[in-house]
């Protein structure tokens, strides 16, 4: 959802006891004269809690099982973000999310081996609200398409079945379940 996204590999996924886990290697494009950025991270998705509200989060990893990618700079992110289910519009009847997001970003990589980033202190200042704000405007855009899509599929599936593995049904009905 990152406004310079450029791919995702996802590296494994794992599921443990109602989580799900993916390891992945997130890479992002050129950010005016500074270098692409590569982020290796551990995404964890947990099952909603009992007022409905749906909890994620990211963990940056280093591990030589995923070295630092030939021209980009290793960068740091952390996460961790609580969707809550609100009423629905009541002009559009659409349905609407509470979204909060927690993060720490590092575009630097100085640990042994990085070889810097050059991104000075008062860009991330002067950029971090426009650049969030983006964020969460690509990751609105996305969420409404994969609804839209969902939605066309569950008029061919069985609606229970497809909703149950549905997080965003879930979130938007404030339960584990479908109603």
């Amino acid at each position: 959802m990152d406004p310079f996204y450029e791919g995702l590999n996802v590296l494994g996924e794992y599921k443990y006891k109602g989580l799900e886990m993916k390891l992945a290697r997130k890479t992002i494009k050129r950010l005016v004269t500074f270098g692409k950025r590569d982020f290796t991270f551990v995404s964890v998705s947990d099952l909603p809690r009992g007022d409905g509200t749906w909890v994620s989060g990211t963990v940056s990893v280093t591990t030589d099982r995923i070295p630092r990618e030939r021209g980009y700079v290793r960068a740091y992110q952390d996460s961790i973000a609580f969707y809550e289910a609100l009423d629905s519009d009541e002009e559009t009847g659409k349905p609407r999310m509470k979204l909060t997001i927690v993060f720490r970003l590092d575009l630097n990589d100085t640990r042994d081996g990085g070889d810097g980033g050059y991104v000075p202190m008062w860009i991330y200042v002067k950029t971090v609200g426009a650049t969030g704000m983006a964020s969460v405007q690509n990751m609105k855009r996305q969420l409404e398409l994969m609804a839209d899509e969902r939605g066309e599929s569950d008029k061919n599936n069985n609606e229970e079945a497809t909703c149950n593995n549905n997080w965003l049904a879930r979130i938007r009905n404030g339960t584990n379940k479908c109603r």
